[in-house]
């Protein structure tokens, strides 16, 4: 927190912002209780805002705790105030509420002004070292609490006389006139000039790239960077990266990330681990939270284990007591009473576990918890912004919320929109105007209401601009980085005041937005080119490797592949590689309905309706059937859509899976087919090398052939095409690995060994059955595709594999796509969807 004033350093004699870091440091200032308010106001019972915290509780937090953070500020001791006036009135009610809640708080106070309530209560001379503050460098519209900051330290080290700036710009230009005060009533017309730039851009990654190149082209032009100024609002990402990429510093950035609430963040998600269903990357973000004893990368293995849907926390089980705690928070609660048992456990064996139960506002008694009640209660602090790194030699960075902490010649405003310069002013969210006034006058409390803020919105624009010596640029985005639209600011019409000839003030700004940089009014703002990357060879070579023997059994033969890789490797030989060495894509998301889960929960529910041996159910027990396994495969799979939120998805889903076994169950009966295989792990040689893999099921038709069925959440179209086109893989490789299987003892392979043995695809989204392999008889639900289904498919794959051999990865082209999507038939996800490894090392070829 930066404080309204200046001090002087006592060596240099330089004028700086007082923080409350540097504060607590220099006064030796105990560790601030931690200012969270939310549970305390939740908690409370005041009528005053009871109904509200009942009916929007967040917003009633948000606006309660501001209302005290004011009240606070408004004190000249940072104690709870002692206030006997305005009896039986509206104010006072509030009033009092106010002052109760902060009593109930103790000696906790909001952010920064802990060090300020240690120093007003320090006896003189216990200071480490000198802090003489800047002669009227105190904000005129400071609250009562940092002008009786400012009085302290002048009684304690004095004042040192304000730098003679001599920053009045010149006299006649435009940036002189709006010098006198950006609200004055009378302000000096003259004409246009050089020292009024007004700009409007796309957005704010626009802005940022704009005052960059503005910034170097007067450094180049012989302007010292610190005599150049940038002001941006409270996130100077975009700022950052701009100035980086042009090569000029910047004196004033955070000296290091934002530091987060570790604590309330823990709390957050230890509740929800709590309800069910839990998210995968609630359970995630618990592995990997620094309060856990485990190590930094045992909580990145276990995540990444949770992410892949592995939810058992095997990589703990070398230490038992971890395990048992990872146990502990997996577990759901049902009550009040085990809840607490729960949390109490947790919170008893990790890092600062008192301090995150503290956050966990579980009420006493039994029954089921209010799980949104107590979610709500849990309050997690914004991120805390470290001080920030000033040099002497570099761009100033100031904030648009705070008076300008050095001078310059140069000013560039990169964010000129409504809200700022001057900023948007807010009323208190607790009293009225006129009760304001009452309190101020009565009670001697100095709460600040519109009108203040309006004054100090406007005198801190006023500051500003009296920092600046020149020029001033004004930059206004016409959109923000979501897309919304932005309007310029108010202040505009403030500065087009001094403006002769103006009718609109928006007509003063040139818009940009439109232009590409190169045509931009400004000359150094191109970086240098990005060199060209060499041409990528055709293949990666690795030679004398066999690529098929890079994952290995414990005895150091081959693992065998299964369909799913050869099919990666059909496409792309590159994603294969990476899924051999455990290189592939592990980026997290949120979890969502997607193909792969709809996929899985469908596999799930007709493995456990349709059993081996057992005859065919009739509708009303299929019916039934269904309901139960797929209860139990949202648990398995995807226990998200378990939440009130997905109810519209998860009876969809529910619905076409019905749909799609009561059509499943007449194909059966039409075939008058036997299950004797499902879900069944097949091992055989294929092609030369080994495989392994699972049948979604086997049938056994009244002939005595055997028709290997793969279920696909999908429709027919697109499988059809495949197959037409002679480039489908997967089933045909089922059927290869019962001709020539790998034995073991107990692998149930006898009753499938010497049989006719056929392939299908059952699409369950619209119930198609395409079959191959065996005849179809007249009136069957099967669609016969012929026995060619696989014949390119078959050829690219034992080109590939011979490539393997040699050690060669051939490298994917820009034309496979289009090939495998047009001519194959089918999408390619290894390429659509993969690393992003994979799609850096495409070649591109022009088409012909």
């Amino acid at each position: 927190m930066f404080y309204p004033f200046l001090v002087a350093d006592p060596r240099s004699g330089l004028p700086y912002r007082l923080t409350d870091t540097s504060l607590a440091e220099l006064s030796l200032a105990p560790i601030a209780s931690e200012w969270s308010p939310g549970q305390a106001i939740i908690d409370d019972s005041d009528p005053v805002w009871k109904n509200s915290v009942a009916n929007a509780p967040v917003e009633t937090i948000s606006a309660v705790s501001m209302a005290l953070e004011d009240l606070v500020l408004a004190t000249d001791d940072l104690h709870v105030p002692v206030a006997d006036p305005l009896q039986g009135s509206r104010a006072r009610r509030h009033l009092d509420a106010l002052i109760g809640l902060w009593r109930r708080l103790g000696d906790s106070l909001p952010e920064g002004l802990a060090p300020v309530r240690h120093v007003l209560e320090l006896p003189h001379g216990k200071f480490l070292d000198q802090l003489p503050v800047v002669e009227g460098s105190l904000d005129p519209l400071a609250p009562a609490a940092m002008r009786a900051l400012y009085t302290r330290l002048k009684q304690e080290f004095g004042t040192v006389p304000a730098p003679d700036r001599g920053l009045a710009a010149p006299v006649g230009s435009r940036v002189h006139a709006l010098q006198s005060g950006i609200a004055a009533p009378n302000i000096s017309v003259g004409k246009a000039d050089d020292s009024l730039a007004f700009f409007g851009l796309r957005d704010p990654a626009a802005c940022a790239d704009f005052a960059a190149a503005r910034a170097r082209a007067l450094i180049e032009a012989g302007v010292p960077a610190r005599d150049i100024a940038v002001t941006a609002d409270n996130n100077p990402s975009q700022i950052a990266r701009a100035f980086a990429e042009q090569g000029v510093p910047l004196s004033g950035l955070p000296g290091s990330l934002p530091e987060r609430d570790i604590i309330g963040e823990t709390a957050l998600h230890l509740a929800l681990a709590k309800r069910t269903p839990t998210p995968g990357m609630v359970l995630a973000s618990l592995a990997l939270s620094p309060l856990m004893p485990w190590s930094s990368q045992s909580g990145r293995d276990l995540a990444e284990s949770l992410i892949s849907g592995d939810f058992r926390g095997e990589i703990l089980s070398s230490t038992p007591a971890h395990k048992e705690l990872w146990t502990d928070i997996r577990s759901s609660a049902g009550s009040l009473a085990q809840l607490r048992f729960l949390l109490d456990r947790i919170c008893e064996r990790i890092k600062k576990g008192q301090d995150v139960r503290a956050r966990l506002p579980i009420p006493p008694g039994d029954g089921s918890p209010d799980w949104e009640a107590i979610l709500r209660g849990i309050q997690i602090a914004p991120p805390l912004s470290a001080d920030p790194d000033r040099i002497l030699e570099g761009v100033s960075l100031w904030s648009a919320q705070d008076s300008p902490w050095r001078p310059c010649r140069h000013l560039i405003v990169t964010d000129f929109t409504d809200g700022l310069y001057p900023t948007r002013t807010r009323g208190n969210p607790m009293f009225l105007e006129s009760e304001i006034a009452a309190i101020r006058g009565s009670v001697g409390l100095q709460l600040r209401g519109r009108a203040e803020g309006l004054a100090y919105g406007l005198s801190l624009f006023d500051q500003q601009l009296q920092a600046v010596s020149e020029t001033v640029t004004f930059l206004t985005p016409w959109r923000d980085l979501s897309g919304v639209r932005l309007q310029p600011s108010a202040g505009l019409s403030l500065v087009a005041r001094a403006i002769e000839g103006v009718e609109d003030a928006a007509d003063l700004i040139l818009d940009l937005s439109l232009l590409p940089p190169a045509d931009w009014p400004i000359t150094h703002h191109h970086l240098p080119p990005v060199p060209e990357p060499p041409d990528l060879p055709e293949a990666l070579a690795f030679p004398g490797v066999d690529l098929l023997a890079l994952r290995q059994k414990d005895d150091g033969t081959m693992k065998p592949q299964s369909p799913s890789r050869l099919e990666t490797l059909l496409v792309s030989p590159l994603a294969w590689l990476l899924g051999e060495v455990a290189a592939s894509d592990m980026t997290w998301s949120a979890e969502e309905l997607d193909v792969m889960a709809k996929g899985n929960i469908a596999h799930d529910v007709f493995e456990h309706v349709f059993l081996k041996d057992q005859p065919i159910p009739d509708p009303a027990a299929l019916t039934a059937a269904v309901a139960d396994a797929y209860d139990r495969a949202l648990t398995r799979h995807a226990g998200f859509l378990r939440s009130a939120s997905w109810e519209m998805e998860r009876s969809g889903l529910e619905r076409e899976i019905l749909q799609a076994a009561l059509r499943w169950r007449e194909y059966l009966l039409a075939l008058g087919a036997k299950i004797i295989g499902n879900e069944i792990w097949l091992a055989g040689e294929a092609h030369g090398i080994n495989l392994h893999g699972k049948a979604d099921a086997i049938l056994e038709l009244p002939d005595g052939a055997l028709l290997v069925v793969d279920h696909k959440k999908s429709g027919t179209s697109a499988r059809r095409k495949r197959m037409e086109a002679g480039w489908d893989l997967q089933a045909g490789l089922y059927r290869d690995m019962i001709a020539r299987p790998a034995r073991r003892d107990g692998d149930g392979m006898d009753p499938l060994i010497g049989r006719d043995v056929g392939i299908a695809y059952h699409l369950m989204n619209d119930g198609g059955f395409l079959t191959s392999g065996l005849p179809v008889a007249e009136g069957s639900p099967a669609r016969d595709m012929g026995d060619a289904i696989n014949l390119a498919a078959i050829a690219k794959l034992a080109e590939r594999l011979a490539e393997l051999g040699a050690g060669r990865v051939v490298l994917n082209t820009s034309l496979d796509e289009g090939f495998f999507k047009k001519e194959a038939g089918f999408t390619p996800y290894a390429l659509t969807d993969g690393s992003a490894l994979v799609t850096s090392f495409i070649r591109q070829i022009e088409e012909e």
